[in-house]
């Protein structure tokens, strides 16, 4: 009689004990690229750049991150009406305090990334110019 009961309980702790889903929402930083992301969107930091990712970007409960949104290339002066958006495409992973993010740029199809930053981690404290 005992038995059931004590099968029941640890079927319980099981199903309870499963694993939270990952929370992109925050500051992520490194010395390569930094990322403030909030459900409205974001804004990466890059050594030679930066980028705007929009409100519409998803997580998956195993971590997996994607996103729109546009690049602007970085180094030397801003050109007279700055530089121009390109449009992109962000990917991804969050495995517990860490985010490895990578960036296509669509247009022409080049990777920018992986960034592999920290939740909280420091940042970008070099840009080219």
């Amino acid at each position: 009689m005992r038995r059931p009961a004590l099968l029941v309980m640890l079927a319980l702790m099981v199903s309870c004990s499963s694993p939270v889903a990952p929370d992109a929402n925050g500051q992520w930083g490194s010395t390569q690229a930094g990322l403030l992301i909030t459900r409205a969107g974001g804004t990466l930091t890059l050594q030679c750049g930066s980028g705007l990712i929009d409100s519409t970007w998803t997580l998956a409960d195993d971590g997996q991150f994607s996103a729109t949104g546009v690049t602007f290339g970085g180094g030397g002066p801003d050109p007279i009406g700055g530089r121009p958006p390109r449009p992109s495409r962000f990917t991804g992973r969050i495995t517990g305090d860490t985010f490895t993010l990578s960036v296509v740029v669509i247009a022409t199809n080049s990777t920018l990334g992986p960034f592999r930053m920290q939740r909280g981690g420091p940042a970008i404290t070099q840009l080219c110019l």
